[in-house]
């Protein structure tokens, strides 16, 4: 048994505020240093201004609260200590602590229908703080996989029943898209109360009034009514639009009902959404918006889409009915987001971020906090891939490597100073590298040898530090 002693404590008589000292290192190297933390490729050791928080675990897994980077470094050295995680940094104790003291650790959840902010504050100092870029491109990929299955079946090939009405939906079920994003929220919060002994988690539910964020004045009966009151959906729009076409002019006409925005860009059926155009036009278009077409003034007629508002709205009831029996005896409050606004700006003035929003829903009103140096980038993967057979007619059977050169999707690099993860790969050892925050496009076609490996993909996310600007 050795004395445990949390970053929190106070120094040894004559020491100073440990932190890191940055110093670049190759992937073999990083290996070799059992202490170091790694941050965009280099090797962080306790003698710089950065302080970064190590995280702490028990024999038995039971987090305890984090210490500073140079007392773990003195555990592991003495064997008494073993790496758990390297991004975030955590350790597990070899022996019974003397003390499990544990501070109240309080969790925000700032939901989202894109990005979602996670942070834990306790003893008014930021413990952890994150933000996890969900997946999108769900609702994109069963498109095509419903257009694959329909033209497999009108041709020659192994015959697969229709399965869509013998299934049974559950009370809890959420649309494939919703449920990836739900899953991943919850994901996130499990994950700090893996590392970390939380007493309470705080959720903020934000309350949309999707027809008021169209018509800033509707009351009463409109709410009702809506704007297709008395009319169906084509004489609406003929009415609108002056039974003529909304881009060339004609009247006279066959007129085809048509998307401003196109479906495939992201556009709904909402009325508002929908416009006359005759078949030139509609042709003409094609995949383009209006404002692409060269008919802006139709563009500024679509009302944006309400879709990022009611994802958010199912997603933080489902959060909030799943949380409390993956976390025992932890209790689950809400807030609101007025309430994170004014403790973001008028008492913590911090500026606009997810994992910001997080540290001010995770505070109490009125209390200030010391908000961390570094936030931990989470970027929602895909868990691999699931296509069994190829070719014009589906009669290969798909037998691709895992691996290419050694390299894997996924995988977090470092190309040309910039951080990023592979997001396509060749056999010919060619690959395409994504920004790791932003999603943009790096690079493409660069030979695995320009590559550094930083980390590989783990339980659907690629984890990735970043130092608070």
């Amino acid at each position: 048994m050795f004395k445990f002693v949390p970053w929190s404590a106070a120094s040894a008589p004559g020491s100073t505020t440990p932190g890191l000292n940055v110093r670049e290192v190759s992937d073999s190297v990083q290996e070799k240093v059992p202490g170091a933390i790694i941050v965009e490729g280099k090797a962080c050791t306790p003698k710089g201004a950065l302080h970064v928080n190590v995280y702490v675990l028990a024999p038995d897994k039971k987090p305890l609260m984090p210490t500073t980077p140079r007392r773990a470094r003195v555990w592991l050295k003495q064997k008494q200590a073993r790496i758990v995680n390297r991004t975030p940094f955590t350790i597990q104790l070899r022996s019974e602590p003397s003390s499990r003291y544990a501070q109240h650790v309080r969790v925000g959840v700032d939901t989202g229908s894109k990005t979602v902010g996670v942070a834990a504050v306790a003893h008014s100092k930021v413990l952890y703080q994150a933000e996890i870029s969900l997946r999108t491109e769900i609702r994109q990929s069963m498109d095509h996989r419903r257009q694959y299955r329909r033209e497999r079946r009108n041709r020659h090939t192994r015959y697969r029943p229709v399965r869509f009405n013998n299934r049974k939906r559950s009370s809890d079920w959420l649309a494939p898209s919703l449920r990836s994003k739900a899953d991943s929220t919850v994901r996130a919060v499990v994950q700090v109360a893996a590392i970390l002994p939380v007493k309470q988690v705080r959720v903020e539910v934000a309350s949309f009034d999707t027809q008021q964020m169209q018509a800033p004045e509707i009351s009463g009966i409109e709410y009702q009514q809506g704007e297709l009151a008395g009319y169906h959906v084509r004489e609406y729009l003929l009415a609108k639009w002056g039974r003529k076409c909304a881009y060339c002019g004609r009247a006279g006409l066959p007129l085809e009902v048509e998307h401003i925005v196109p479906r495939i860009r992201g556009g709904t059926h909402r009325v508002s959404n929908l416009t006359l155009a005759c078949k030139t036009c509609n042709q003409s278009k094609g995949k383009r918006t209006a404002e692409e077409f060269g008919y802006p003034e139709v563009q500024a007629r679509a009302l944006k889409p309400l879709r990022d508002a009611v994802h958010v709205s199912i997603i933080k009831t489902w959060v909030i009915g799943t949380l409390p029996s993956l976390l025992d005896q932890v209790p689950i409050s809400t807030t609101y987001g007025y309430e994170t606004k004014y403790k973001r700006l008028k008492r913590l003035e911090l500026p606009k971020t997810h994992y910001f929003d997080a540290v001010a829903i995770a505070c109490e009103l009125g209390e200030t906090v010391v908000p961390g140096k570094v936030w931990y980038q989470y970027r929602c993967v895909a868990r691999g891939r699931y296509q069994l057979y190829n070719g014009s007619r589906s009669e290969h059977k798909v037998s691709g490597p895992k691996k290419v050169c050694g390299w894997k999707l996924f995988e977090l690099v470092k190309v040309n100073g910039h951080v990023g993860y592979i997001s396509g790969r060749r056999v010919s050892g060619r690959f395409s590298v994504k920004d790791a925050v932003t999603g943009k496009l790096l690079v493409d076609g660069i030979g695995h040898k320009k590559l550094v490996r930083l980390a590989r993909a783990a339980h659907g996310s690629i984890v990735h530090m970043n130092v608070v600007q």
